[in-house]
């Protein structure tokens, strides 16, 4: 005997097919955190999440989110990718005006869905900001650029911490070479202001090698943390107390995306909204063994 469970790949952050960042998305209902653990190694995308009933009836669904080698408490493009397939399979629906309601090992995360093709905009979880212990030149180091061209940086979380270093040009950008013994404790997001396409203002690179991750895609994650950090920082203008951006991530990987990021509150009740489409790109079967 086997168990079924429908599996979907849906790429988030792009309205293309093959660009952006894809997730698993699985029926996670009956799976123990062992088999989520080992089905998320054997997709071998930077994240599986698993969908699952709420633990509360007002809320929409709960869902687990896995790298090849963890469990993470929340992740910003799975998150994208699960209310896609709730939103595109009409598995939930919330009432007029409001956001779905996605229970996480973070938090309940409201995701307002809008459009067509639909933009999925999530809350994520009020900013917290603490001193980075590492030199800012031992930063520069791990992502292949010389001494003084990070210029600031802060461990950041909107839902997990992120290092967030702030680096000094979009010319420095295009040359960060990561360097993989000095990231392997780390999840370190770059950017910097200023980006190669016309419709976007910011450039972003990440890296999550403790996650068993070298370099994720498009990360909404951790663009939540550094739309946080440009607000605090006031490297955008912000207009009756309200950044609006777009960062473009993953060309270096051949999988372009785009999210838009809106901060309310600036600058002393800083709330982060992190949106993109999604676009489904396999469904299928896994077939797994009985317990």
């Amino acid at each position: 005997m086997t168990r079924v469970r429908a599996v979907r790949h849906v790429d988030a952050f792009t309205t293309a097919p093959l660009a952006g960042n894809p997730a698993a998305v699985v029926d996670g209902d009956g799976l123990d955190a062992a088999v989520m653990q080992r089905i998320a190694l054997n997709q071998h995308l930077s994240e599986t999440v698993f969908l699952l009933p709420p633990a509360d009836r007002a809320h929409h669904a709960h869902i687990r989110i896995f790298t090849p080698r963890t469990e993470l408490p929340f992740a910003g493009h799975p998150t994208i990718a699960a209310t896609h397939i709730l939103t595109e399979e009409g598995r939930a629906a919330p009432a007029a005006g409001e956001p779905l309601r996605i229970e996480t090992g973070a938090g309940v995360v409201p995701v307002a869905v809008e459009g067509t093709p639909p933009l999925y905009t999530m809350t994520q979880a009020p900013p917290e900001f603490r001193a980075s212990p590492i030199a800012l030149d031992a930063i520069a180091a791990a992502a292949g650029l010389a001494p003084g061209e990070v210029v600031r940086a802060e461990d950041v979380s909107t839902g997990i911490f992120w290092l967030i270093a702030q680096v000094t040009s979009l010319d420095a950008m295009l040359r960060v070479r990561p360097d993989a013994a000095l990231l392997r404790a780390l999840h370190l997001a770059v950017f910097c202001v200023g980006a190669e396409a016309g419709d976007a203002d910011v450039h972003v690179r990440a890296f999550a090698l403790p996650s068993g991750i070298a370099e994720d895609p498009v990360t909404g994650s951790a663009n939540g943390c550094i739309a946080a950090f440009v607000a605090r920082h006031g490297l955008l203008r912000a207009e009756e107390g309200e950044i609006r951006y777009v960062a473009e991530q993953g060309a270096e990987l051949g999988q372009p995306g785009r999210v838009r990021l809106r901060v309310t509150g600036v600058p002393d009740a800083l709330a982060v909204h992190v949106g993109g489409h999604a676009v489904t790109v396999l469904r299928g079967e896994l077939l797994l063994p009985d317990a």
